[in-house]
């Protein structure tokens, strides 16, 4: 590719992992080099299993617990962000690697969120990526200078969900 669009999508809706999901498996079908990082979430879930099987290993940067970050002490919360920052260099590095087509990572908007990687780092990081590199970064909230520099932000909005009457989330449709 000549030129490496940077993606965005956000909101509070369901689907932003799978729009990844579906990127990677358009880009291996084209025969693409891709590299996917995940932040926030480590549970093994039926996509991973069946990219592992089509060769994308999810680079995961959460290890120690499965706990939400709502469910941690402060210890805990301390460790998830060292965690979160060892990834984020990893992507950082990944932004400048001239063999990747594509680069994901998935809710690395929520680990901004949480205040674990800084808004402002990410811009200056995203303006200095390859050129070629197609960048897809998803979460739930955006900001205003992320905005700025993103070639492409989609909204996923929720109207309706049966999780909100009580539905636990199944294998093969939620994980």
């Amino acid at each position: 590719m000549e030129k490496g669009y940077i993606h965005i999508y956000c909101g509070e809706g369901k689907g932003k992992t799978s729009i990844l999901n579906g990127m990677v498996l358009r880009a291996l079908g084209a025969g693409k080099k891709v590299e996917y990082v995940r932040f926030l979430k480590n549970r093994p879930t039926s996509e991973n299993a069946i990219l592992e099987k089509l060769g994308v290993h999810i680079k995961s940067f959460y290890h120690f617990s499965t706990k939400f970050v709502w469910e941690m002490d402060p210890k805990e919360v301390e460790t998830f962000k060292k965690e979160t920052l060892e990834g984020y260099e990893y992507f950082k590095q990944q932004l400048k690697n001239e063999k990747l087509d594509i680069l994901l990572a998935d809710e690395i908007l929520g680990a901004v969120q949480n205040g674990f990687i800084d808004q402002k780092d990410l811009v200056e990081a995203l303006k200095n990526k390859s050129k070629h590199l197609e960048v897809a970064l998803s979460g739930r909230y955006s900001f205003a200078e992320l905005n700025q520099v993103a070639n492409l932000i989609s909204e996923i909005k929720p109207i309706k969900h049966y999780l909100d009457e009580g539905v636990i989330a199944r294998e093969g449709i939620e994980f």
